[in-house]
């Protein structure tokens, strides 16, 4: 070539150049990429009280066993740490914003891991960047605790640790039996309350309660126990006044022995005699008690007033002469002993104690057998066709009473009208002889049924 034309062609030694060059970014492309240098992620931070001895960058962060980003970087040396987890974009979806994270370990000596726990109820929204966890625990490696316990030895002094331990096995240098029998012991006891245990859970809960109790009224004791204080402060002030009132008390006592002593026997037997009249009070203690509570209504009422005439002088008095009873008959008005009447055949107050707010008077039925059938007469204001005289007694020489009576039952209301609902007339014999039914509608008759219905 002429010399005059320039030369154009790179030299050999700038091939070399390039070539080095060319290959060392081929090299630093590809270790870029094997870290990841070139992927994109979100940022996670997660706080922790530490991230034990072996936590370090590009440590995994897992989610049900499946990795979804790396561990970026760790800060702070000292309780707690910091570490930047940085999660895949295309796992970011997946998991909610409400996971829990944790720092696991793949083996005892093995590096440790970020593990996500999946919570049970996800939230609807997912994590996002600059989200902080917290993690819920850090697993304990043997590296930690080899480091503990040489940290303890270190500050241990060996002599005073080889006398201890010396002397510990002099103590227990032949008591194996011992030893082993308190062990049996200690066995059978954890085994009994081991069979207890739900008892022993029970009393603890019982125990919380009563604790809650006991707090909750701590303020009312204490003041009780103030009082108690000022209470026993005025007794010792008046230990004399009270030791004079003690043996007082035990002159009165030794008194009331000396009399009552000698007739002990008489007051037992007094109370014995009024017990039937006590039962007897406390059998018609309702009718007492409205008779004493019609008499204060009455008293209220100003009832007394107009009885006595209103002046204090007088008295009005309304008297009137009732015609006599039906006649007494064979065996119909036979009495009947143990007569019962009132609620559920016991005594009652009737309208008492204000008459006035039990209105019309209720009238106590009762089983005596008066009349023919029925013991209240549902119209009283009828007498019975007859004529009596009761005052014979009063001439010179006495006589019985005089009465005519033709026979036959008290007129009463018409059968089937108002008041009156039986088959036949008022009073008159349901029954013929040999207990047959003497109008429709009466029941088949009783055994014996000429006799008075039983109490």
């Amino acid at each position: 070539m002429d010399a005059r034309r320039g030369d154009t062609r790179i030299q050999p030694g700038w091939w070399t150049t390039i070539f080095i060059v060319v290959v060392a970014l081929l090299f630093w492309l590809v270790g870029q990429f094997f870290n990841g240098s070139f992927r994109s992620y979100v940022p996670v931070t997660l706080t922790s009280d530490r991230a034990g001895l072996v936590m370090e960058t590009d440590a995994k962060v897992k989610m049900r066993g499946v990795q979804v980003g790396r561990v970026g970087a760790i800060s702070g040396d000292n309780q707690p740490v910091r570490l930047k987890l940085e999660i895949d974009p295309g796992a970011i979806k997946n998991i909610p914003a409400n996971v829990k994270a944790r720092i696991e370990a793949t083996t005892v000596f093995g590096a440790k891991y970020v593990e996500l726990v999946y919570p049970s109820d996800p939230s609807a929204t997912r994590l996002s960047s600059g989200a902080v966890l917290a993690s819920q625990n850090v697993t304990t490696e043997v590296n930690t605790v080899f480091q503990n316990l040489v940290g303890v030895i270190n500050q241990v002094d060996p002599a005073k640790l080889n006398g201890v331990l010396s002397a510990l096995a002099e103590g227990v240098r032949g008591q194996g039996e011992r030893i082993g029998e308190a062990t049996t012991g200690a066995n059978q006891v954890i085994q009994v309350l081991n069979s207890r245990s739900s008892t022993i859970r029970s009393d603890w809960r019982a125990l919380k309660g009563f604790s809650d109790t006991y707090s909750a009224a701590a303020q009312n004791i204490l003041q009780v126990l103030s009082a108690a204080a000022t209470t026993s402060t005025t007794i010792t002030h008046q230990q004399k006044d009270f030791n004079s009132l003690l043996l007082n008390l035990s002159g009165f006592a030794q008194s009331g022995v000396n009399t009552i002593g000698p007739n002990k026997d008489n007051l037992i037997h007094s109370i014995n005699v009024l017990r039937p009249t006590a039962d007897l009070v406390m059998k018609y203690n309702p009718e007492l008690t409205c008779v004493v509570q019609g008499a204060k209504v009455a008293i209220d009422t100003g009832l007394p007033y107009y009885m006595g005439g209103g002046n204090g002088k007088s008295l009005i008095v309304d008297a009137a002469l009732l015609l006599g009873d039906d006649p007494y008959r064979y065996p119909q008005n036979l009495p009947i002993n143990a007569a019962k009447g009132g609620p559920g055949g016991k005594p009652g107050c009737g309208s008492l104690p204000d008459v006035a707010k039990n209105f019309p008077v209720r009238q106590l039925i009762t089983n005596t057998g008066y009349g023919d059938g029925v013991d209240w007469r549902p119209n009283p204001g009828i007498g019975f066709p007859g004529w009596s005289n009761y005052f014979p007694f009063t001439k010179g020489i006495p006589e019985p009473p005089r009465i005519r009576y033709p026979g036959g039952p008290a007129p009463g209301p018409v059968p089937g009208t108002a008041g009156f609902a039986g088959p036949g007339p008022y009073g008159a014999p349901e029954y013929g002889p040999g207990g047959v039914p003497l109008f429709p509608g009466v029941p088949p008759a009783l055994p014996n049924p000429g006799q008075p219905p039983a109490p």
